[in-house]
């Protein structure tokens, strides 16, 4: 068995459920500090693992915006996004690296996760893309054949030479100008719409991908739902449009959240992730019962809570 089989096989048995490698070549577009051999000398691999978000926990958001039970966010806050499956991929990232360098005599950087990101490191989901994992969708979530964008990603850079997973080449996962679900649902219209302005473009392995560009500050509004509009706690802006400086002294102005790992909860959102169509959504959650569809979300102003 050669050893990029041995890797797959042990992240299979330890839980996840995709597993790709690229190589450094598929990175030569990379921003500066952000190429895999700057942050591992030597590196020739980048393994990329993936956890699904189950789907009772991606439900949790369903009963939130569809049946007004705003509460069942806290499980999306848990199992889908704060906590695990992000506490996995970093157990299962560490292991592999372990793996590597005890049985394979190479070196392995496991990458950090989720909230326990710190520092800088490459992008999780362009490492997703050039793993052969998927592509971009144009919410600029990586799209994969079997889930859509409903899972997670974990990276572990080595200097042990694999061979290259070929990039997704199957059926085209997402057609914004048939679909616009991810543009449709967001809260706070963050997402640019296919023919507004120059979309986001990406080049790698051969292929190239154009996604919609965000509007960062107005997502992290929802996000961290800053605003009794968006199920916030109060109202702690009454703007979507201002400067990252005065996002952040708004940030600084919410109250320490009691629980979970963060000081201000980012999980307050997700529709454009649980309601994309990719990944045989329908037969997931509309045929089951989960869901009812994007109709059935109520519509909210996100300014609209007034204060107190």
């Amino acid at each position: 068995m050669d050893r990029k089989q041995e890797i797959k096989d042990l992240a299979k048995k330890l839980g996840m459920d995709l597993c790709g490698v690229a190589g450094i070549d598929r990175f030569a577009e990379s921003p500066p500090g952000r190429h895999p051999t700057e942050l591992l000398p030597g590196c020739r691999s980048v393994i990329v693992v993936a956890k699904r978000l189950l789907d009772g926990v991606v439900q949790a958001n369903f009963r939130a915006y569809e049946d007004d039970m705003y509460g069942m966010k806290g499980l999306w806050g848990t199992y889908g996004y704060t906590m695990l499956p992000n506490f996995e991929l970093t157990y299962v990232c560490y292991a592999l690296a372990n793996y590597i360098e005890h049985e394979l005599d190479e070196v392995a950087t496991p990458l950090s996760t989720g909230p326990m990101t710190n520092g800088a490191q490459i992008s999780l989901r362009h490492s997703a893309v050039a793993a052969g994992l998927g592509e971009f969708g144009w919410l600029g979530i990586v799209l994969t054949p079997e889930f859509g964008p409903r899972q997670r990603f974990g990276v572990v850079l080595t200097t042990a030479e694999l061979e290259p997973d070929p990039m997704y080449d199957g059926p085209r996962l997402c057609d914004p100008e048939k679909c616009g679900i991810c543009t449709k649902v967001c809260p706070v219209q963050a997402l640019s719409k296919p023919g507004e302005g120059e979309p986001k473009h990406v080049s790698m392995g051969g292929k190239s991908y154009d996604y919609c560009r965000i509007d960062m500050v107005r997502c992290l509004v929802a996000e961290y739902a800053m605003t009794k509009g968006l199920n916030g706690k109060a109202d702690y802006t009454d703007k979507l449009d201002m400067s990252f400086e005065e996002l952040a002294k708004v940030q600084a102005s919410m109250p320490i959240s009691e629980a979970g790992l963060q000081h201000t909860e980012s999980w307050h959102c997700g529709k454009c992730q649980v309601y994309c169509p990719a990944g045989n959504w329908g037969e997931r959650y509309k045929k089951r019962g989960l869901s009812r569809g994007v109709g059935a979300i109520k519509k909210v102003d996100p300014l609209g809570g007034g204060k107190e």
